[in-house]
């Protein structure tokens, strides 16, 4: 969960000065109508979302994944 929030918190950053920078450049000010102070967090909050939502489903799948992948690695050996 620890790796989950810190990606969160990185793409916040990045897309703060992202946004703030595509404003300087269009309209001259990096704060415009506040668009990166708005857009960044919630950027960050809907990674946090689905990587923590995919982070507890995909364990549930996994060994069904990883089984049906082994199978078909043997599966293609035989076949050649």
């Amino acid at each position: 969960m620890k790796r989950v929030i810190l990606l969160a918190v990185i793409q916040a950053v990045v897309l703060f000065f992202i946004i703030g920078a595509l404003a300087y450049a269009f309209k001259g000010d990096f704060f415009y109508n506040y668009l990166a102070v708005v857009f960044a967090p919630i950027a960050g909050v809907l990674r946090f979302g689905t990587a923590y939502i995919t982070e507890i489903v995909l364990p549930r799948r996994q060994p069904k994944l990883l089984k049906s992948v082994k199978q078909a690695k043997i599966q293609n050996k035989r076949v050649r």
